[in-house]
């Protein structure tokens, strides 16, 4: 139930498999006989540097896999020089991640039905130092996930007669589950009424999504946000204009990795016309389907300043904590250097679509 709750999309998971089909279909044409020493894979994000062109996305709940959760990864991002996109619904407090990390980090935020649980949010975002905000727009209603249905997924996670089984041959992960920390919306304890999971959880269901929102709610929270604003969840030209047109800094292409909406194109299919759309009044991001230093680079080739990666992340961490996310990480860097080297570009910031088919 747990591989379901991470691998799964929304309907007949179309999205899912339609990000990597996207970006399997670009490619590259490669030049040799140039001088490809002295590879530079650095970039810069809102005018500051990163050493690797990537973006860890939010992802709620990473507790459910690994016990050190965000906060392994954390201190991973930081050390790899990448920076982390943390959840709303993250498994450890906003705080608790950011004293935890020496590296950058975005806060991601719905658009509640409450707005004082909106402001509240920012504002913790903002003491705590977190340097952009992530308002993402593509949940209106929350996506119908039918292995979740299927399975009984909730919080708090419950073994139930259909997964016990499944559960029995998983001992190291039921026994991190009954001995490690409580599997909640950490950052909303002190928000949502009573002081168990499943009062979280209802509570999520009942106010996260809030299908009145417009572009005006938007404007607001930039009126009350100094740093970098970036919205996620567009995927079409005419949202990224109106988010550009109502504050926005920064536009992360993207469908929720297929968990809201099945039917819809992937994200490497539509970041061009975006981009165009947008021109160099926003910085573009792609999330969707990156698994390889590859995509990374073609997302640079697409228009994108950077990529992001939210299953890039969290299979590591279920598979071997903070190490396997660090491991997972240095894979990626040494990926993007290899590929520059082998289609002919030594920076990647020279990297356009001249180096695509």
């Amino acid at each position: 139930m747990v591989w379901d709750f991470v691998d799964g999309g929304a309907d007949g998971e179309i999205a899912v498999s339609g990000n990597r089909a996207a970006l399997d279909e670009v490619l590259f044409s490669p030049k040799f006989l140039v001088d490809v020493s002295d590879r530079d894979q650095s970039t810069t994000v809102f005018g500051e540097p990163v050493r690797t062109p990537l973006i860890l996305s939010p992802s709620g709940l990473a507790t459910v896999v690994h016990p050190d959760g965000e906060v392994a990864v954390a201190r991973a991002a930081a050390d790899a020089g990448v920076i982390f996109g943390v959840s709303t619904a993250s498994g450890y407090t906003m705080e608790e991640i950011a004293d935890a990390s020496s590296g950058r980090l975005w806060f991601q935020l719905y658009l509640w039905k409450s707005e004082s649980v909106v402001q509240s949010l920012i504002a913790r975002a903002r003491t705590a130092g977190y340097e952009a905000l992530i308002v993402t727009v593509d949940v209106p209603v929350v996506g119908k996930r039918e292995r979740d249905l299927r399975n009984g997924m909730s919080l708090p996670v419950r073994v139930r007669p259909g997964t016990a089984l499944d559960a029995s041959r998983r001992l190291p992960w039921l026994w991190r589950m009954l001995n490690g920390p409580e599997i909640t919306f950490a950052s909303l304890t002190d928000i949502a009424p009573g002081d168990d999971a499943s009062s979280i959880g209802e509570y999520a269901s009942r106010e996260l999504t809030d299908p009145t929102r417009t572009w005006d709610d938007l404007a607001m929270i930039r009126r009350g946000w100094d740093g970098p604003l970036l919205v996620k969840g567009v995927m079409n030209p005419a949202d990224a204009k109106s988010a550009v047109a109502h504050g926005a800094d920064g536009i992360i292409v993207s469908n929720h990795g297929g968990r809201q909406i099945s039917s819809v194109a992937g994200v490497a299919a539509v970041l061009p016309s975006i981009v165009d759309a947008v021109g160099d009044r926003a910085e573009v991001f792609l999330d969707g389907g990156v698994r390889r230093g590859e995509d990374i680079v073609k997302a640079r080739a697409l228009g994108a300043r950077a990529a992001c990666g939210g299953r890039l992340w969290f299979w590591p961490l279920a598979a071997g904590g903070e190490a396997a996310v660090r491991r997972a990480l240095s894979i990626l860097e040494a990926d993007v250097d290899r590929t520059l080297a082998l289609i002919g570009t030594k920076r990647y910031d020279d990297v356009d679509d001249d180096v695509l088919y």
